[in-house]
């Protein structure tokens, strides 16, 4: 039987659109009963300072915080705090 978003449930059928029946079908199956609530940001802070000391070179701040989805502000804060010591 061929599936269309239309036989999905809620958000099952907006996942359905967006990852296919078979991430969706394997969501399910983890996640089933349980309330899940994505982080705005999808990187750890962890990340974010390994990626800032690989692609910053003291002239980009506006381009590596527009990569990464952040301030100039906060990622010249992170820079300042983790990265020059």
């Amino acid at each position: 039987m061929k599936f269309c978003s239309n036989d999905f449930n809620g958000i099952y059928a907006d996942m359905y659109e967006q990852l296919g029946e078979e991430l969706v079908r394997e969501i399910y199956k983890h996640y089933r009963g349980q309330q899940v609530t994505f982080p705005m940001r999808i990187y750890s802070k962890e990340y974010i300072i390994r990626y800032i000391s690989e692609k910053y070179d003291g002239n980009n701040l506006k381009e590596v915080a527009r990569e990464l989805g952040y301030s100039e502000r906060w990622v010249k804060t992170l820079i300042d705090n983790n990265l020059k010591k």
